[in-house]
């Protein structure tokens, strides 16, 4: 598609950036100038004592009549009088206009993905906030299609590509110019509370979009930023019956954690479901028994479960998931859950909790649930500590399909020394 939609004479007017201020001086406003401002969505129209916004959306006709510029609303009509070029306000405020009333339509539809991606390189020539707009346009698409990650990927001096994950799959969305690239990633980082100028460090940050949270990773590269944006919604699975699984190995896998305690770890490659299935044995576990304490320590939380406690890194002094554990150990939960085990601080940390009663329920990226295993020993762990905290290892993958994802599940008990099937 081409990215040039809006001519250079649109973009190049003369006026300036939105909002544009017409401020006559003493002179002219008795010869019946007016004040009045052009904003992105808006007229605002000064009057002595008043303050009237006049929506771009409620304007039924503009046009030049004499020395003036009637606007009409369809119910009142109104009068202004720029000391400038009539023809060529009328004209920006009339393009202005159609960029309002086209965004107006793009968020209110439900977006595909090739409808969605042409929308929002349309969003990028407009005249008025082509980043705020392409941005909240990009949220939408991500929410309307499910996406768990945005990513932008600068491959030259020229080109920015975007992906992203969609049930656990990357995809490419499409590459836009370069030219555009660092004010998305300076709204970006505006919105996630990051320093927006600050281009060379590594920044990490969050913010509410509508109904969902949003998570924004930047690193710098030779040709950019390149940026993470990782989508958390609201717990759509309510329990580990809605996740597609086998009915036995569901059943084995909640019977087992509810009658023993120890560290069990739900292990897989990136994108098989860790996370969810987490969230989904835990909401689970907190419905059968209400007088179960469940708590979380994340980084970040990925999404909001109403009957346990979560808690995220981010709200911590020292942003550690070993220490965090340690202190948490004091408020003596029954179950703890781990975002994720990344170090061998953590896995010891994890292994003495199971030793003191506690159930533990972690995820750990591996290949298979061997591979667990030696992941594990090779952190250095002392192996009697492995072998008597440790209790299982429920690995998970998704096998693609013609009719689609399915999700493949191997729930493994281990007795200390090897893996056996928990059948």
């Amino acid at each position: 598609m081409n990215e040039s939609v809006v001519t250079e004479s649109l973009k190049n007017d003369g006026f300036g950036l939105v909002p544009i201020n017409f401020v006559p001086g003493p002179l002219k406003r008795l010869l019946g100038y007016s004040s009045f401002a052009i904003e992105a969505d808006r007229l605002v129209l000064y009057s002595p004592g008043q303050r009237r916004e006049v929506f771009y959306s409620e304007i039924v006709d503009i046009h030049v009549a004499g020395r003036k510029i009637i606007v009409s609303d369809g119910s009142e009509v109104f009068k202004i009088c720029p000391a400038t070029d009539f023809n060529k306000v009328v004209s920006l405020i009339d393009h202005l206009r159609s960029e309002s009333n086209a965004f107006a339509t793009m968020i209110a539809a439900t977006t595909t993905l090739e409808a969605g991606f042409r929308m929002f390189l349309q969003c990028l020539d407009f005249r008025a906030l082509p980043y705020v707009r392409a941005v909240n346009l990009l949220l939408k698409i991500a929410s309307d299609n499910c996406f768990t990650d945005i990513h932008f990927e600068p491959l030259d001096h020229k080109s920015v590509r975007i992906t992203f994950r969609a049930a656990g799959e990357v995809k490419r969305a499409l590459t836009f110019s370069q030219t555009h690239h660092g004010r998305l990633m300076a709204r970006f980082k505006y919105l996630a509370g990051c320093l927006s100028h600050i281009t060379d460090n590594a920044q990490e940050g969050a913010f509410r979009h509508t109904n969902f949270d949003v998570r924004l990773s930047t690193f710098p590269t030779d040709n950019g930023e390149r940026a993470s944006i990782r989508i958390i919604t609201a717990l759509r699975y309510p329990d580990t019956a809605s996740l597609g699984w086998d009915a036995k190995t569901a059943s084995l896998w909640i019977n087992q954690i509810n009658q023993s305690r120890g560290l069990y770890i739900i292990s897989g490659p990136v994108g098989s479901g860790k996370t969810t299935a987490m969230y989904a044995t835990l909401a689970q576990l907190a419905g059968n028994d209400g007088n179960l304490r469940v708590v979380t320590i994340e980084d970040p939380v990925e999404a909001s479960i109403g009957c346990i406690c979560q808690s995220s890194l981010d709200l911590m002094k020292e942003k550690s998931l070993a220490v965090a554990f340690k202190h948490l150990l004091r408020q003596d939960p029954d179950v703890i859950a781990l975002g994720e085990i990344r170090d061998s601080l953590c896995v010891r940390e994890a292994l003495q909790a199971a030793l003191s009663g506690h159930l533990i329920i972690a995820t750990f990226h591996a290949g298979s649930a061997v591979e667990t295993i030696d992941r594990i020993t090779q952190m250095g762990i002392d192996d009697k500590l492995v072998m008597s905290g440790l209790q299982g290892v429920l690995h998970l993958n998704l096998l693609r399909s013609d009719d689609g994802l399915r999700p493949v599940v191997n729930f493994n008990l281990f007795d200390g020394k090897s893996l056996r099937s928990a059948e």
